[in-house]
């Protein structure tokens, strides 16, 4: 089901100019329509080449075969989920995914509210999950795409419970309740060819109008018209009954998925037994001003089988932005749709392929040779089967002139080796991923600061891509996850914290209060703004732990500094760096008393503890004290000193 959006902030009043007159439904379906040929008339030359990145990725060929062998070097492969894995992990995999900075020290607690909530929140819409699609979709076609919004899914259901009478008696009893499947935040990954975009724009803000396709099932909108907020207008909704999925539809669909691409929705919708697919196309941004009933021009317009409005409404967001955000890993700057790794690497891997399967058909030909027989020599072809001690009987000579292998021309077969690499070089070039990335060997001439050079130069612009992507996408889905909160999350909110960030405050290192945590509007309130940090972790972690011990040796030469840094949080981010399991069992929420005592004393906790063990009558009066928390007695002082 697609991302729902609540509308809320009904009753504001309408802005601009008041139209003369009201424009019935089959207008509006011609404005959606009309600017969706021309984004589909204007694009077909990109739309008709995704099928071809998408069988390159996947190693599928459409052409005759050529060749005896045909296989496909994964080396577009290879280079796409190297990347994706990196920014995912890079940029999602970390705990918190964003962090919120206040102005002032004071502002630190409520930023750290924001960004446990946020980070937990788009760990709840499966951010991962979709991540990998929505980098592997840029990396496939140039320009990954996702819509936000807030997802309200209810339904209704029925539980039985045991439940008292009486004493000892117990009776089944039958609930029945609206259960709250999802409520928040939440994003989609979306197919570039289901998003019909503005030409000649070259950001989504920028763009008047774009256009979202996609399919729903008819009992789901029904079963969301009766609920509480509708996301189409119910009466529309019924209308769908009288109103199917056309043949022209069909037709076109088929023709879709033949042209631009293999699989998709549509088709398993319609094998499915039972189903009842209804095609979306959802406009949002602006109208012409004689398309503004109310004299908001920012609206949503959604039809169904091009023949039903579903809906025709301001947008539901506040700030009336599209809910839609794109990211390039290698932008353009004339176009939208930017080219991606795929089309770098897809002329280069054909070439490589094609050089790859020859290869093979001359070490066919070397290992089972074609033969040249005089047809007077009375051999028999089926016998021709070389093993130890077989004997051929040919009638004539038994030379040359009655039968010989075709030993094909090998001058250039070494070659194909050497050019095969050079190829899968020039792949790497245009992509940004080489062996380094690919956790593959250096090669055996090459020095350590050969490889470290080649790395930084490989991760710099690893790093420019993904700082992109949270520039592009992390940062503003995160702010928009915050504005969304402000607008519909039902306060005070409440959050169930685990780990160790739901005992120990990561800023102060003391323990939270007994009170559970919760959300309320002063949290919200403050115009704080996300920060991605995984672009700063690009570097890799031997690098990293380098670092890290120049820095602490640095440290430890300035008494000043040690006095300024949290040693708790200090200690944690350097045992995950070094890779220690169960991190939070390695440090104490408070300092042992022995330490304590052992500070104070001027000693070595372990001399403090030979201490402990020895008899009472032989423990130093100050220590006892200490470990027991006060003052030793006068008379157990008087009995130690004689």
């Amino acid at each position: 089901m697609a991302t729902r959006m609540l509308s809320r902030g009904q009753g504001a009043a309408p802005t601009g100019a008041q139209p003369s007159k009201r424009v019935d439904d089959q207008q509006v379906i011609a404005l959606v329509d009309a600017n969706y040929r021309h984004s589909v008339r204007h694009h077909h030359s990109f739309y008709s080449r995704l099928s071809t990145w998408y069988n390159a990725y996947r190693s599928v060929q459409k052409r005759p075969v050529q060749f005896r062998n045909n296989i496909s070097i994964p080396f577009i492969f290879a280079m796409v989920q190297s990347d994706v894995a990196r920014k995912v992990q890079t940029s999602l995999g970390a705990w918190p995914i964003v962090s919120f900075g206040g102005y002032a020290p004071e502002d630190s607690a409520r930023a750290k509210k924001n960004e446990i909530l946020i980070s937990a929140q788009m760990k709840d819409c499966e951010s991962i999950e979709k991540g990998i699609d929505f980098f592997l979709t840029a990396d496939l076609y140039g320009v990954g795409i996702a819509r936000y919004g807030w997802k309200n899914l209810t339904r209704r259901n029925r539980i039985r419970r045991r439940e008292a009478i009486a004493p000892g008696i117990e009776v089944p009893v039958v609930h029945t309740y609206d259960a709250e499947i999802f409520n928040g935040p939440n994003w989609e990954s979306l197919d570039p060819l289901d998003v019909k975009t503005q030409p000649g724009k070259k950001r989504i803000s920028d763009m008047s109008w774009i256009i979202h396709e996609y399919w729903l099932d008819l009992d789901d909108m029904l079963d969301d018209a009766r609920g509480q907020d509708p996301y189409f207008e119910p009466s529309k909704v019924r209308m769908l009954t009288q109103f199917p999925l056309d043949s022209g539809a069909s037709s076109y669909l088929d023709f879709r998925s033949s042209t631009y691409r293999s699989e998709y929705d549509y088709m398993a919708r319609r094998t499915e037994k039972f189903a009842k697919p209804i095609h979306i196309k959802e406009r949002l941004g602006l109208v012409p001003d004689e398309f503004a009933p109310d004299g908001i021009r920012a609206r949503c317009i959604a039809i169904a089988n091009d023949r039903v409005v579903l809906k025709n409404r301001e947008i539901p967001f506040w700030d009336q932005q599209k809910p839609f955000l794109s990211y390039s890993p290698m932008p353009d700057p004339q176009t939208f749709y930017s080219p991606g790794k795929v089309e770098i690497a897809e002329k280069l891997s054909e070439a490589a392929n094609r050089l790859a399967n020859q290869k093979l058909d001359v070490l066919d030909h070397i290992v089972d040779p074609q033969y040249v027989m005089s047809s007077s020599a009375g051999i028999n072809k089926d016998n021709l089967f070389s093993r130890a001690g077989r004997v051929i009987l040919v009638d004539g000579a038994a030379d040359d002139s009655n039968i010989r292998p075709l030993a094909p021309d090998t001058r250039g077969f070494q070659a194909t080796y050497a050019e095969i690499s050079t190829l899968w070089q020039y792949m790497q070039l245009g992509g940004g991923i080489n062996d380094i990335i690919m956790g593959l060997q250096p090669g055996e001439r090459e020095t350590a600061r050969g490889f470290l050079g080649r790395q930084e130069n490989t991760l710099t612009r690893l790093s420019m891509e993904a700082k992109l992507a949270e520039e592009q996408f992390i940062e503003p889905l995160a702010n928009a996850c915050r504005k969304m909160d402000q607008w519909w999350l039902t306060l005070p909110y409440e959050q169930k914290i685990l780990g160790s960030l739901s005992t120990i405050n990561p800023i102060t290192g003391l323990p939270y209060p007994s009170e559970s945590t919760t959300i309320d509007y002063d949290d919200l309130a403050p115009d704080y703004r996300a920060r991605a940090i995984g672009a700063s972790q690009m570097m890799g972690r031997n690098v990293r732990q380098q670092n890290f011990m120049g820095l602490l040796q640095m440290m430890s030469s300035n008494p000043a500094l040690l006095q300024l840094v949290n040693w708790a949080n200090f200690a944690r981010q350097a045992f995950e760096l070094f890779d220690f399991k169960n991190v939070e069992e390695l440090l104490v929420t408070q300092v042992p008393m022995v330490n304590q005592v052992a500070a104070e004393s001027g000693q070595s906790p372990q001399a403090v503890a030979g201490a402990v063990s020895q008899p009472l009558d032989q423990l130093n009066p100050q220590i006892l004290g200490q470990l027991m928390g006060q003052q030793a007695p006068q008379g157990l002082t008087n009995l130690v000193g004689t």
